[in-house]
């Protein structure tokens, strides 16, 4: 653990040598707000934000999934749940609304460097945590589109491919699901082909713009692809505010959380690490016999 908080230092030193370097640069919290000028309005994730008539009724019209919660438990989705087992998640999504609200960040990727981090539990986890608090309105993305995971994550059954929004196809009304009035998932049954095409196109980005304006949520987080298994994250990071990184215990190198910090430090703000699947002792954050 002390070797991996190394590395992180090492990555941060290198990303402040970079911006000093780099005057004028504007950084993801300044695109936002271009963004906002040019149509995207920025959510301010500090308290609630106004609906207006349209919005709300466009979250009325999402189908609704009942999640089966002996499902999310084997899947340690235990932010569903609440109490105490749901502490570690209800802090990391306290630390997450103060840094949106501090730096107006809203759109958030959560990725890991390599497969099988727990990234997609996370994001799930993140998601339900959120939405306990029901002034939010939360919206969550799957573009892990080459080994989607989130819907069978959390017991999602209808055939979405939320790909096909991406691409202009159907509206995403017919790719999305709703829990409650306040959580709504856009994800993919299958595989998609040419995702890192898709992902990188400018088209997309402007579904996802589409998208945000019509449910206008107040922060959409995005399951996305392990940074080194291939370049889809990589050329979509800039299109974010700010990213979280999944590591394993006992199973993601230094150099790869190295690596993956550096690479999203390049391209948007770095929130975080979790180290995930760390195993404490003492009933430690709320759990006696604890994964995370």
């Amino acid at each position: 653990m002390e070797r991996l908080q190394e590395a992180l230092s090492r990555a941060r030193d290198r990303r402040r040598e970079a911006a000093q370097t780099a005057e004028g640069a504007p950084s993801s919290a300044t695109r936002s707000a271009d963004n906002s000028a040019s149509g995207h309005a920025t959510q301010n994730t500090g308290g609630a934000t106004p609906v207006s008539q349209d919005v709300a009724a466009a979250w009325r019209a999402l189908p609704q999934f009942v999640p089966n919660e002996k499902l999310l438990k084997n899947n340690r989705v235990l932010s569903f749940f609440g109490g105490a087992v749901a502490q570690p998640f209800d802090m990391m999504r306290t630390r997450l609304l103060q840094q949106c609200k501090a730096n107006g960040y809203r759109r958030i990727a959560i990725t890991s460097p390599t497969p099988k981090c727990g990234k997609s539990t996370i994001t799930a986890n993140l998601a339900f945590g959120l939405a306990r608090q029901t002034e939010l309105r939360v919206l969550v993305i799957d573009i892990d589109m080459r080994r989607p995971e989130l819907a069978n994550l959390v017991g999602i059954r209808e055939n979405l491919a939320f790909a096909r929004v991406l691409g202009g196809h159907e509206p995403p009304e017919a790719h999305m699901i709703a829990y409650g009035n306040n959580l709504a998932f856009g994800t993919n049954r299958v595989p998609s082909a040419n995702s890192s095409e898709l992902l990188h196109s400018a088209f997309a980005r402007q579904q996802i713009e589409l998208v945000e304006r019509k449910f206008a949520p107040d922060l959409v987080l995005f399951d996305a692809p392990p940074m080194l298994a291939s370049d889809d994250t990589i050329g979509f990071l800039d299109f974010t505010d700010a990213a979280i990184l999944v590591a394993a215990a006992e199973q993601t190198s230094i150099d790869e959380v190295d690596v993956s910090e550096t690479e999203i430090a390049s391209a948007t703000n770095m929130i975080g690490v979790v180290f995930n699947k760390a195993r404490y002792s003492q009933g430690s954050y709320g759990y006696d016999k604890s994964y995370y």
